[in-house]
């Protein structure tokens, strides 16, 4: 079989940006997409002076028209289209009352419905093509706890259960849909969100998680790696959090420390 051809969404991103040059040191060729160009240019002329094989496009996830452009694009340059991985995802830390419409559409758009619109247009295409294929989105442990912005921690709810039901009507096609739960992870948007508390961010996640540290966007990507390979043939509908253990209740004796 030919070298997959892998979408990445949000690939400028931290996760996103770790997944790309490791699915591309695997063989994959990519089909990537990012808000800005710029980093995306950088990204793809790096993985091509490694031997990679990469086509770039940016656009905003919010643009009705950026799904089929990219798997046309992806048609276009490798004629065809295996996986893909939403990546795309933004927010900030904001109480609800303090949050306006507007902030909450945006959001929601940017974290769930684009990833609904991304994922009908490469779905047409892996059933036209007959062969499966498998789609990782990028939920959150806000899914669960409801997060330090509501519409953010709201739509990855959203995406757990759409890659639920995603899972159970795909399954008969060969495509095989997951989801990953990210706990804190060092990336551009969480120490933008958190640019103020950053270093206390660290401090406490040091005590609260098991294994005593921030989780690192080479963690997540190695994750999707699996669940896109041959080695998850049997995985789907799974939502794997990748949170270094922090949604684990500290021990009595712990929390009577005050630790």
């Amino acid at each position: 079989m030919s070298a997959p051809v892998t979408l990445v969404t949000g690939a400028s991103g931290g996760i996103g940006g770790a997944l790309a040059a490791m699915l591309s040191a695997a063989g994959h060729r990519l089909v990537l997409s990012g808000l800005d160009a710029a980093p995306l240019e950088e990204m793809a002329e790096a993985i091509a002076r490694s031997g990679g094989e990469v086509a770039t496009l940016a656009g905003d996830v919010r643009e009705r028209d950026l799904p089929q452009d990219l798997v046309d694009l992806a048609i276009a340059r490798f004629g065809r289209l295996d996986n893909l991985v939403t990546a795309a995802g933004a927010s900030r830390s904001v109480k609800l009352v303090e949050m306006e419409d507007d902030e909450w559409d945006k959001l929601v758009d940017i974290n769930l419905s684009a990833v609904f619109r991304i994922s009908k247009a490469v779905t047409k295409q892996l059933i036209a093509q007959g062969e499966g294929g498998a789609i990782v989105h990028i939920s959150s442990i806000a899914h669960a706890n409801g997060g330090a912005n509501l519409a953010y921690g709201a739509a990855k709810g959203g995406v757990a259960t759409l890659t639920y039901g995603m899972a159970q009507q795909l399954g008969p096609h060969g495509i095989r849909v997951n989801a990953v739960a990210p706990g804190i992870i060092d990336t551009p948007m969480v120490r933008g969100g958190f640019a103020q508390q950053f270093n206390a961010l660290v401090a406490s996640a040091a005590v609260r998680t098991p294994l005593g540290r921030l989780g690192k966007p080479e963690d997540v990507a190695a994750v999707i790696a699996f669940l896109l390979s041959p080695g998850a043939a049997f995985v789907t509908g799974a939502l794997i959090p990748i949170t270094g253990g922090i949604e684990i209740l500290s021990p009595l004796s712990t929390i009577a420390r005050g630790a």
